[in-house]
């Protein structure tokens, strides 16, 4: 399992397209937090209820709130990662010569859904930066409970915890489709539109439900009034989820022929 893993990061380290990819998201991040940051400075915005995200914690919890950003990383590097590996026949061949499925398995949605999750984090937190560095966290008054760090640190965790799952998603739909291009399609456009759908066409009733799915998870974090037991149960949760995608994956993924 860890030479897997060894191998797997070793081949994305040496990657540049990787590379490419975390400096353009870098610089794309704090060039967005700079010019977010100088929008809400105008008067229409200090009029409406979104002082919050001119301060730290509050940039942070407003940019992963939107989750298209997550979506299309999680898309690009579901397909890129795994469709990419089955394309390659690096996956046919690691379990023909001899290497477990389910150390295969593991090593390819470990890798994948690491990577998407730090490219997550350097544009959730390169976009807060600018804020964060010129007005600090703000007082209680207007970023509640995000004025304080180890809320702030809590809101990241159990929000990357809840995205992780909706990644798990794009990974159980590569290993099934098992190529580049279909992957990032069927998951950028059926998970988006999809819960847009459903949102738009589902009663309030059943979209309670839905948004205890990973389509609405992380939506019970990012809020300036989070506390420690909405951080607690969105991450146990997630990790349900989790376990249940990853294990339908790898239930999919025994019955693959390979060899």
């Amino acid at each position: 399992m860890l030479s897997l893993l060894r191998c797997e990061w070793y081949q994305l380290r040496k990657s540049l397209s990787w590379k490419i990819t975390v400096v353009i998201m870098a610089a794309a991040s704090v060039i967005f937090g700079v010019k977010t940051t100088a929008a809400v400075h105008t008067p229409e915005m200090k009029a409406l209820d979104h002082m919050y995200t001119l301060y730290g914690g509050g940039s942070i919890c407003s940019v992963m709130s939107d989750s298209a950003m997550a979506l299309l990383l999680a898309s690009l590097f579901a397909g890129w990662i795994i469709g990419g590996g089955f394309e390659n026949r690096v996956i046919q061949e690691s379990v023909c010569y001899g290497k477990k499925r389910s150390t295969v398995y593991l090593a390819k949605m470990l890798t994948y859904s690491a990577a998407v999750t730090f490219l997550c984090l350097i544009y959730w937190c390169g976009a807060a930066l600018p804020a964060g560095f010129k007005n600090g966290l703000g007082t209680a008054d207007i970023c509640g409970n995000l004025s304080r760090i180890s809320y702030i640190i809590g809101m990241v965790a159990a929000g990357s915890a809840a995205y992780i799952s909706l990644f798990a998603i794009c990974g159980l739909i590569a290993f099934c489709a098992q190529k580049t291009g279909t992957t990032m399609g069927i998951c950028f456009v059926g998970i988006l539109l999809g819960g847009n759908i459903l949102a738009f066409l589902l009663p309030e009733d059943v979209i309670k439900i839905v948004n205890y799915t990973p389509l609405g998870l992380y939506r019970h974090v990012l809020k300036i009034d989070v506390a420690w037991p909405d951080l607690c149960q969105t991450v146990g949760i997630s990790l349900i989820w989790i376990i249940l995608f990853w294990t339908v994956g790898y239930l999919k993924f025994q019955k693959t022929e390979l060899c």
